[in-house]
């Protein structure tokens, strides 16, 4: 007898969801900004842009032969851009940035911001969305000049928690000069020397201007004579410096970091599927032979991807049963994170044996997991038939009769298929059909060339090939309930399409 399919709509459709991560570096900033335009023909500004694409955190430049360019974002949250068209990627997405000045035609750009993991999780404001305004010279009264100024905050969001502008100035000195061979000082004349000064505002929100801020002046009384060295930018948990002479960017931290990765994957309650199924299988005769580090990595919000160790020093290789893997990861702050996985550890017995007697026969052992996946199910759908009737105890158990008698119910077809993809090294666990308004079924899920595939031995009405499918590929198929399952028991399947035509 073969398995029905079961032909109904279905009750739920799933819906995957993406996040991205937000990460933002500034820009250059342009103090003197030239204004006027010349008169030319209409003809497109003759600008370029040198990419298609910029990471989150990075910079391009769109390069013009004119000087009075006007350039601008359609977003600013995901791209700025400013007054000499330097673009900075600040989270994932797609702009436009336009060119435009007086008689010419606007050139726009479409630009994609991509995900860069290396870059700080939150930097709300670029340079380029600063400005000083209201600058000026006062004298205090006592004769020393003094330098004003507000600072503008232009992005829409972001907070700028201090902002600080180290200038070099020039003031006159008085100097005392001590008379030769006599205990008497006298005053020369004035001298000019340099000397640095800083002029700070904290804590500007979004669209916001800061009120007036001071600091001591050039003695000339000129703003155009106190000469920029650099600004320091304090937004989010970092800061980012530019730098005058030569004109560069660096960015640090502006906190101490006292946040440790975030290990994911199947850890925890992710490592078995709620059944007591859980996702790693290890057998004591090949424990030399895995990567205890499969399906698991770590993520720092500074560091980006860090290295994860294993830890298998709780596992009694001796004995069958259900331990715990640790995992530890560690970023270079020194802060380590912590988490386990539960592991089955299999001493073989006579199922594997067995295993091993077909896998030789039908596989060998230089083939991807993959290949020896298709080998696998062109066994079992060739030489197996469907009987209505068997104990559902342990997998291990119900494969050994399976393939002895070469027969079963779907229970056995899974069974068979999980001893051999198990022994062969391929990770996989049981699905299993939800509701069983029309009764129950089981098959796998398996891990081939970086994801989870359906892979369902058991023989149809229809036929069909079930052998490494997608979601989509199986809803084809049925869109009732012969494959309905509860998703979020399980991890994401992939999408790819792998060909398994015999």
């Amino acid at each position: 007898m073969i398995k029905q399919d079961v032909k109904k709509q279905d009750m739920t459709k799933l819906c995957r969801t993406g996040g991205c991560l937000v990460l933002i570096l500034f820009s250059a900033i342009s103090l003197h900004i030239g204004v006027g335009a010349d008169k030319v023909m209409a003809k497109t500004v003759p600008s370029g842009i040198s990419a298609k694409s910029v990471k989150v955190g990075k910079q391009i430049r769109i390069k013009s032969s004119k000087k009075n360019v006007v350039f601008k974002s359609s977003n600013t949250s995901i791209a700025s851009v400013d007054a000499k068209g330097i673009i900075t990627g600040k989270k994932k997405g797609k702009v436009r940035i336009s060119a435009k000045c007086k008689g010419y035609k606007k050139k726009t750009y479409l630009l994609t911001v991509k995900k860069n993991s290396y870059k700080p999780s939150c930097l709300p404001v670029t340079f380029s969305e600063i400005s000083m305004k209201d600058v000026q010279m006062k004298n205090d009264g006592a004769g020393n000049p003094i330098y004003y100024a507000r600072i503008r905050n232009k992005s829409k969001k972001g907070k700028i928690k201090k902002i600080i502008y180290y200038y070099e100035i020039q003031e006159m000195k008085e100097v005392q000069d001590i008379v030769s061979g006599a205990a008497v000082t006298v005053p020369s004349e004035p001298q000019v020397q340099k000397t640095n000064v800083t002029l700070t505002a904290v804590n500007i929100a979004a669209g916001k201007t800061s009120s007036l801020v001071r600091c001591k002046g050039d003695y000339t009384g000129q703003t155009s004579n106190m000469r920029l060295l650099r600004i320091d930018l304090y937004t989010g948990d970092a800061r980012y410096r530019y730098s005058a002479s030569p004109e560069t960017y660096s960015f640090q931290w502006g906190t101490r970091d006292k946040k440790a990765p975030k290990i994911k994957g199947l850890v925890k309650k992710k490592s078995d599927t709620g059944n007591n199924d859980i996702f790693r299988v290890y057998y004591s005769d090949k424990k030399n032979s895995y990567n205890f580090k499969s399906f698991v990595s770590a993520v720092d919000d500074r560091d980006g991807r860090v290295k994860v160790k294993a830890d298998t020093s709780k596992i009694n290789w001796r004995k069958s049963g259900t331990y715990k893997l640790y995992f530890t990861a560690k970023d270079k702050a020194g802060n380590i994170a912590k988490s386990w996985a539960k592991v089955q550890v299999i001493v073989p017995g006579t199922a594997e044996s067995i295993a091993d007697e077909v896998l030789r026969s039908i596989t060998r052992t230089k083939w991807s997991d993959s290949r020896k996946a298709k080998a696998i199910y062109r066994y079992i759908r060739g030489s197996f038939g469907y009987v209505n009737s068997s104990a559902h105890t342990h997998w291990r158990t119900s494969a050994t009769k399976g393939i002895r008698y070469h027969s079963g119910d779907c229970y056995t077809y899974y069974s068979v298929a999980r001893l051999l993809l198990t022994r062969a090294g391929i990770p996989n666990v049981m699905i299993k059909r939800y509701p069983t308004t029309y009764g129950r079924h089981f098959w796998n899920l398996v891990y081939v060339r970086g994801g989870w595939y359906h892979f369902d031995t058991t023989p149809r009405t229809r036929r069909g090939n079930f052998c490494l499918k997608t979601d989509a590929q199986l809803r084809h198929y049925s869109s009732g309930y012969t494959f309905s399952f509860i998703k979020k028991l399980y991890p994401a399947r992939a999408t790819k399409i792998i060909n398994t035509t015999p």
